[in-house]
């Protein structure tokens, strides 16, 4: 019997709770369904992704399909824990997983262009019958699956860590009562970090992804939802939020990109503006000093005064180098989502 599940079909939808939320949440759950068998857990991905983030650019846009590659681990593996390579697809509102468990080691061999057999043999998992799921029929279909992925968006690499503490909710053992309609799976998490891996230090410490007391539930369902959760979601006002993790930290990487195109352009204003003020400090001394008539202009723009020409000249290429950056201030890396619609509510 296989230790993991690798394939998911189910609908996930997510809900941005407050704390006060969140708290009437957990006491609608008392009694119906309890934390799993893992508890609270820490659940760190890795996305990866093109060198230009073509693929979270493309989901931005909300097409009807869309798929994303990353390494999952429950916790933070040493070499030889066992840690997932998932391809998550969405089409028409259903999520699809197809995944792969092996080493940590054998993990990084893999997406670093290692063939899947080669990597589990080479840094296997302690326990045979892990060991043998890594490598069994199904295992290897999936594993060319992903494969297929990799050589289609070549080439990837590792673009953003998101890490947050998880506690899931299934029901309670009493079909009688309905509790278990559906595959009902509930799933709080706090403490949303994330880290952009294309930052000139991305071994930084991560980054808060939600206002403090927020977290997100995803309640994963294979059909409607029963009643009295429902009930529940509209008492507390929960409404579906569009909330992707990798998304939103990619939002939130290129907000601080503008910002600190912003600052520097400021800062160059400023030094060109310092500039002109020291020469136009400088020409009116000289002035001052000069033996010219008395009723000549103090700041002549004929040839023989050229320093208040090129000072003004100075001015201007600065204030048009902040006005650019404020009508243009994408970087190369953050290209903003192009939500233009054609006819039929299809994406351009």
């Amino acid at each position: 019997m296989p230790t993991f599940t690798d394939v998911f079909e189910r609908k996930e939808i997510k809900y941005r709770l407050s704390a006060r939320q969140h708290r009437a949440m957990l006491a609608a759950l008392a009694g119906i369904m309890v934390p799993d068998e893992f508890g609270r857990t820490n659940v760190v991905s890795l996305y990866f992704d093109t060198p230009e983030r073509a693929l979270i650019d493309r989901s931005l846009e909300k097409p009807l399909y869309k798929e994303k590659l990353r390494l999952r681990s429950y916790g933070m593996p040493s070499e030889s824990d066992r840690v997932f390579v998932e391809i998550k697809k969405k089409y028409d509102g259903i999520v699809y997983k197809r995944r792969v468990g092996m080493s940590y080691a054998a993990a990084r061999a893999y997406l670093g262009g290692m063939p899947y057999g080669m990597a589990c043999a080479q840094h296997p998992l302690p326990d045979p019958v892990m060991v043998a799921e890594s490598l069994a029929p199904r295992s290897l279909q999936i594993a060319r699956e992903i494969d297929r992925f990799i050589l289609q968006h070549r080439p990837l690499r590792a673009s953003m860590l998101v890490a947050c503490k998880r506690t899931a909710y299934v029901s309670l053992d009493a079909p009688e009562l309905g509790y278990e309609a559906n595959g009902l799976r509930v799933t709080f998490d706090a403490d949303i970090a994330y880290r952009d891996q294309f930052a000139p230090c991305p071994s930084a410490a991560p980054q808060p992804l939600l206002d403090e007391g927020e977290v997100i539930m995803e309640v994963k369902s294979s059909g409607p939802f029963p009643r009295w959760f429902a009930q529940a979601l509209a008492a507390c006002r929960a409404y579906p939020s569009s909330f992707s993790k990798y998304g939103e930290a990619y939002r939130a990487c290129a907000a601080e990109e503008r910002k600190s195109a912003s600052a520097a352009a400021k800062a160059r204003f400023d030094g060109e503006r310092a500039a002109v003020g020291e020469a136009s400090r400088v020409h009116t001394s000289a002035s001052r000093r000069s033996t010219r008539p008395a009723s000549a202009p103090a700041y002549a723009t004929n040839s023989a005064h050229p320093v208040p020409r090129a000072a003004h000249s100075a001015l201007e290429e600065a204030g048009e180098c902040l006005s650019a950056g404020a009508r243009d201030n994408r970087h190369r890396r953050f290209r903003a989502p192009n939500h233009a619609m054609k006819k039929g509510n299809r994406c351009a």
